[in-house]
């Protein structure tokens, strides 16, 4: 039994204002996370001359959007984005939401952290993943054996990096995760690309849900032709290293015009999920243009899952 995830009526749920000049190129790859009955959105913005920043936007239902921030909530700050603040990922965790984020610069990209309590001001923690060309960041929401696990992308597999606490991903220049990172990465390593459909590369998408089953990842794959889709994936609770399961067939590909069409053509990229009710809600950018939903019965993605365990 396959699953595809089912688009939202009322996509794309965020396009650019042009009136707002710092998003009035492209609004896409939003992060979410949700507060009580809120569902906060951390999007990417890009500007007419190419810089990214991230704007606020809120929803009850997923869908329609209630507010949205009149500036960037975070735009670039120092020299390790100075071409841009982009694709932000939210987790909750110790009363906090952590946001990470790619600090793009002529130097390529690298990950960022900041945070906040209530997405009106935000702590930044710098550059905090290896002095490497490395994006799509996500902190699990729970420590696992005592520990903060964060999945990245160093290109073209998704790596799994463990730490004693937030402090220790700032010490940049001495904690064990950047010191000689690249000599050890095949034993981060949890995911490579498998399918034709990814073949390219593949990179994470919303933080890690848990579920009784398991960790479910929705993660993006690119193909020979640079097409990006979305797949899921399924992972041990107690040991995220351990891919239980995952599916031979992306779950949401380009079809519509807005994710066909756009400043990238043929891109799906999933980056928020919020569970409402009994559905998982996937938010994800459509062409590097607009930011979009699409939704799947959670049981029935798990379902789905678990007829391909290994």
């Amino acid at each position: 039994m396959s699953v595809k995830l089912t688009r939202s009526s009322k996509n794309p749920i965020i396009e650019p204002r042009p009136e707002k000049a710092w998003e009035s190129g492209a609004t896409f790859n939003p992060g979410a996370v949700t507060t009580g009955e809120v569902i906060h959105v951390l999007y990417r913005a890009v500007n007419e001359q190419g810089i990214s920043s991230l704007g606020h936007a809120t929803t009850t239902d997923g869908e329609t959007i209630l507010t949205r921030s009149p500036e960037p909530v975070l735009a670039p700050a120092d020299f390790s984005e100075e071409l841009g603040c982009e694709d932000p990922r939210i987790t909750a965790l110790d009363g906090r939401f952590y946001i990470f984020y790619t600090a793009y610069s002529r130097r390529g990209p690298r990950v960022a952290l900041a945070s906040t309590t209530d997405f009106t001001s935000y702590e930044r923690y710098g550059v905090v993943g290896p002095d490497h060309d490395d994006k799509d960041a996500a902190l699990f929401p729970q420590r696992i054996n005592g520990k903060f696990a964060v999945v990245h992308r160093i290109e073209p597999n998704i790596e799994v990096a463990f730490f004693d606490s937030i402090k220790q991903m700032e010490r940049i220049s001495h904690n064990p995760y950047s010191k000689n990172y690249l000599k050890r990465i095949e034993a981060n390593t949890i995911m490579k690309p498998k399918w034709k459909w990814e073949e390219k590369k593949i990179g994470i998408g919303p933080p890690p849900i848990r579920t009784d089953a398991g960790w479910i990842i929705i993660y993006h794959g690119v193909d020979s032709n640079t097409a990006y889709r979305v797949g899921a994936a399924l992972l041990d609770l107690e040991n995220p290293c351990r891919v239980i399961a995952r599916t031979p067939e992306p779950i949401l590909e380009p079809e519509e015009q807005f994710e066909k069409a756009g400043v990238v053509p043929n891109v799906v990229f999933p980056e928020g999920a919020v569970i409402v009710g009994d559905e998982l809600k996937v938010f994800y950018g459509g062409a590097d243009k607009v930011c979009c939903v699409a939704s799947v019965p959670l049981r029935r993605l798990i379902e789905s899952l678990e007829q391909y365990e290994s």
